[in-house]
């Protein structure tokens, strides 16, 4: 019986074995089959995919386009630098993140819970990309690094590009600065741009490395490294001397140049003139509108931001009461004071109210209704003509020039003409317009009509007159050109990494004023007399045997009252003093540089800003005109003067009893 019942029991086992032989046999047949389109069918991808798990790609990053000055001179250049990175994917397979956080916090004395901030905060990247631990790594950390490497799986040195400018602080903000990009950025960047950034990728950020940054950026190239387990270098293709992937190695290419029209010497010249001042210049060629010099002062070093500024340093920045980080040739106007009479000078002889024969009184000041209104001299220049007005920037002529005109309207539309009042579209981001008012203007903003009285100080660069020193400058080069308004420009052409010019840019017209040659000449004189007459406003500045002229202005920051309008400047608080202006060109015929300058609470164009155009001017005749302006020729020339009775005595004239100087 039991025989019987085994043998039940081994044909029911046998059933159930058909069916578990049958189960193998399609196991087996799929494990086969999928090993045969693996290995055989798809193997080559397989294959790749293995050398992949082995292998990392590492960035290499492609120096940026360096830039130069007219004459080839290094302005913005690349240095190495390095940084340590963590691979979070990496950390975490280590079973050690704890660990070697502590070890790297050590070796570059940071504190752990600062990498665990940078960690935790690129917790939404990939795992599989390095966040940025600390950046600028001196050698001796560098050192320690690679000394540890193996203790510290999941962290990387990684050679970065590092931004300087070769001249420190001078021309940062026509230069500009680069930085990291952010993570707001990012999104934003890849949306728009050709190239793709990364999170650690730098960008830049102001002046012409933000404006030029797609010509400046280069493309970056990629290493093949094989890692172990852990991410930690073993290898690189480069090394080796072989390719670990097939055409997979991608070279890096460098960013184009950039010639610029500055001159560096005249940069320098700039810095040296302002001092311990603060302000803008602008130097243009009148010829073309090419930018020759560009300077803002306070500044700052934009090496310091190029891999990440110092939390202190960017508080420091933003708390100067002198706001280093704005472009005051561009992003700040002012009122042009008595540079602007020069503008309704051209306006009063071109609409005919006055001629070179016109004269009028100046006893120190006119009355306007019930309205005293002062001239800066408090005895009064006596009787004056447009040129002597001019030279001595006597206010009450330009107030009866004001007077004779039908409305403001006939002023500003020279001043439109000769490119105030507007954004003169140099290549740079964040200029702003300035403002020439009109009887139009005023009816919309303040839903008010035109007082005459107004036009008074608008014609002495006052009132709602705002211009940036960068308007001044091309509004003077406009009228000692003949009349033509070129749209300033600093880039004259692009290079590639061979050092060939791919591209020039050429100057671009905006307006032609057709001013009559007498108001031409008759300007022009005032102008010069300003610089070389005996009596003119910044005479003091005159350089023997190199001649060049100009015009002055002092602007007032807070408005006076009447009993305190003749007031000493230098007792006023330092934020309460006048701006001083300046506006010079050379040589005399034909001239070839416009200096603009602006010098915040100098007191006076005269001693604040016409000494800093003078550094300027000079520095450029003795370069460019080396035959007649060096300092031989100079003497030479003097000297015939005087043996020829010819000479004349260049000494400043005694300043005016109180009130601001011009």
């Amino acid at each position: 019986m039991s025989f019987i019942g085994n043998e039940e029991q081994i044909r029911f086992l046998q059933e159930r074995f058909k069916f578990i032989y049958a189960v193998l046999f399609i196991g087996v047949g799929i494990l086969l089959a999928r090993m045969t389109y693996l290995q055989v069918i798809n193997g080559e991808q397989m294959r790749q995919y293995s050398e992949e798990n082995r292998i990392k790609r590492v960035k290499i990053p492609a120096p940026r386009g360096m830039v130069f000055d007219r004459f080839g001179k290094l302005l913005v250049d690349n240095r190495p630098a390095f940084d340590v990175q963590i691979t979070p994917q990496y950390l975490k397979e280590s079973g050690k993140p704890k660990e070697v956080i502590e070890k790297l916090s050590k070796l570059i004395d940071t504190p752990v819970a600062e990498i665990e901030k940078k960690l935790l905060k690129a917790r939404t990247q990939p795992a599989f990309m390095p966040v940025l631990i600390k950046d600028n790594l001196n050698r001796d950390e560098v050192a320690e690094l690679e000394t540890w490497k193996l203790d510290l799986p999941g962290v990387q040195v990684e050679m970065a590009i590092s931004r300087t400018n070769t001249a420190k602080d001078v021309g940062t903000h026509l230069y500009g600065y680069i930085g990291r990009v952010s993570q707001t950025e990012l999104p934003i960047l890849n949306s728009t741009s050709v190239r793709k950034y990364d999170l650690n990728d730098s960008i830049g950020k102001s002046g012409l490395e933000k404006q030029f940054e797609d010509t400046l950026r280069g493309v970056d190239g990629s290493e093949l490294v094989e890692v172990d387990a852990l991410g930690r270098s073993i290898q690189s293709s480069k090394n080796k001397g072989r390719v670990l992937i097939q055409n997979q190695e991608e070279p890096f290419v460098p960013g184009k140049n950039l010639i610029l029209s500055v001159d560096q010497d005249l940069q320098q010249a700039a810095v040296r003139g302002f001092g311990d001042k603060t302000g803008g210049l602008i130097a243009l060629d009148p010829r073309n509108g090419e930018v020759l010099a560009m300077v803002s002062r306070p500044s700052f070093d934009p090496s310091e931001f190029s891999r990440g500024i110092d939390p202190e340093l960017w508080a420091k920045l933003l708390a100067d009461e002198n706001h280093p980080l704005r472009d005051k040739t561009i992003q700040d106007h002012y009122s042009p004071g008595s540079t602007f009479k020069t503008i309704t000078a051209i306006a009063g002889l071109e609409e005919g109210v006055i001629t070179k024969d016109t004269t009028f009184n100046c006893s120190g000041s006119i009355t306007v209704g019930n309205r005293v209104v002062h001239c800066w001299k408090k005895g009064g220049h006596g009787n004056m003509n447009v040129v002597s007005a001019l030279t001595q920037s006597c206010d009450v002529f330009f107030y009866r020039v004001a007077q004779k005109l039908k409305s403001v309207d006939d002023i500003a539309k020279y001043a439109f003409h000769l490119g105030l009042g507007a954004k003169t579209g140099i290549e740079l981001a964040r200029e702003v317009p300035g403002l020439i008012p009109t009887e139009a203007w005023k009816q919309q903003r303040f839903n008010v009509p035109w007082s005459p009285g107004e036009t008074l100080y608008v014609a002495i660069g006052q009132s709602f007159v705002l211009t940036t020193t960068i308007q001044l400058a091309n509004a003077y080069a406009s009228l000692v050109n003949g009349g033509t308004l070129f749209k300033p420009h600093v880039v004259k052409g692009i290079q590639n990494e061979d050092g060939k010019v791919i591209k020039e840019f050429v100057p671009q017209i905006l307006d032609k004023t057709k001013l009559s040659k007498s108001t031409v000449e008759l300007v022009t004189e005032g102008l010069w007399g300003v610089v070389n007459s005996p009596t003119g406003s910044a005479h003091g500045n005159a350089i023997p045997g190199m001649e060049f002229a100009g015009k002055t202005g002092t602007v007032q920051v807070i408005q006076a009252r009447a009993d305190k309008v003749y007031q000493k400047c230098e007792n006023l608080r330092y934020n309460q003093r006048h701006h001083g202006v300046f506006v010079g060109y050379a040589p005399i015929k034909d001239p070839s540089i416009v200096v603009a300058v602006v010098a915040e609470h100098a007191c006076s164009g005269s001693h604040g800003a016409a000494p800093i155009a003078r550094e300027v001017i000079k520095t450029y005749l003795q370069k460019y005109y080396p035959d007649m302006y060096s300092d031989k020729a100079i003497a030479e020339r003097l000297a015939a003067e005087k043996a020829s009775g010819r000479a004349v005595k260049v000494r400043a004239p005694a300043p005016a009893a109180g009130g601001p100087e011009e």
